[in-house]
């Protein structure tokens, strides 16, 4: 069952198309993988799923219901959440406070119980906190609940930005580049997270570079050049497949990785 469906999705800035004419299919519990070469539209794609762009063209449905023109809390509130290629932490912040900022679209008191206090926003506060706590300890960070974000380490902050995008039990998590500037020991723990995520029930979607965390996790891979699609299937099909290797990184480079990962080189 698709959870995710792009239709014929098309979006230009300018005399640029950035994306054209894609359809993409997420299967509800699976680990998709979106790869291609700098400026291919990745990151495009999460914008326009998650309501940053409007598609100038095609569909995007959500369990069969269209998001397009649905505005990015509307769409986290239906259970769509993402982390950004460049963290984007609150530094003086608590870790603590952090995953609350992702709990906003839980929140049912309204304003006039924020105002008086009332029981039930205690009430509120208290499971909401429970929450955050839950996805902390679930990322290894529960320890780590009145440090300021900016003193957390490179790994660490990239987890935090996880654990505030999964506070608020979303359904499908969509993840743009969460290996940029790990060590491989770094790169190992977050491939743990995302199989122990997935297993929770929620769907990963997922952009990338590092193609070791790719090969290694994922279970269909799409690919993009130029904002189109030139090819999806397994990590086994896409390794094949000379089209996506020469559009990706030409140079044989994408092969030799592969190459390095199959006889436990990388």
């Amino acid at each position: 069952m698709n959870i995710l469906e792009l239709q014929n999705v098309t979006i230009s800035f300018g005399g640029l198309t950035a994306v054209d004419k894609l359809d993409i299919q997420v299967k509800s519990g699976e680990i998709l993988s979106l790869i291609g070469p700098n400026g291919a539209g990745k990151s495009t794609v999460f914008n326009l799923i998650t309501g940053l762009y409007k598609p100038s063209d095609g569909a995007i449905l959500f369990q069969s219901e269209a998001l397009t023109g649905s505005p990015p809390y509307r769409i986290a509130k239906k259970g769509i959440t993402r982390t950004f290629q460049s963290i984007r932490l609150f530094s003086e912040l608590s870790v603590l406070h952090n995953v609350l900022i992702g709990t906003h679209v839980l929140g049912q008191a309204g304003l006039f119980h924020s105002i008086i206090r009332s029981p039930l926003m205690h009430s509120e506060e208290k499971e909401l906190r429970e929450k955050a706590m839950a996805a902390l300890d679930f990322l290894g960070l529960a320890d780590k609940e009145h440090e300021k974000a900016k003193n957390l380490s490179y790994g660490e902050q990239r987890r935090l930005e996880i654990a505030r995008a999964l506070v608020s039990n979303p359904k499908i998590l969509l993840l743009d580049e969460p290996a940029a500037g790990m060590n491989p020991f770094e790169k190992t723990v977050l491939m743990d997270i995302i199989r122990k995520i997935r297993d929770t029930g929620v769907t990963i979607f997922l952009v990338e570079h590092d193609m070791t965390l790719v090969m290694g996790i994922s279970e269909r891979i799409v690919v993009l050049d130029y904002g189109k699609k030139i090819a999806e299937g397994s990590p086994v099909k896409i390794r094949q497949n000379d089209s996506v290797i020469e559009a990706y990184l030409g140079s044989g480079q994408f092969r030799s990785r592969i190459r390095r990962k199959e006889t436990g080189a990388c």
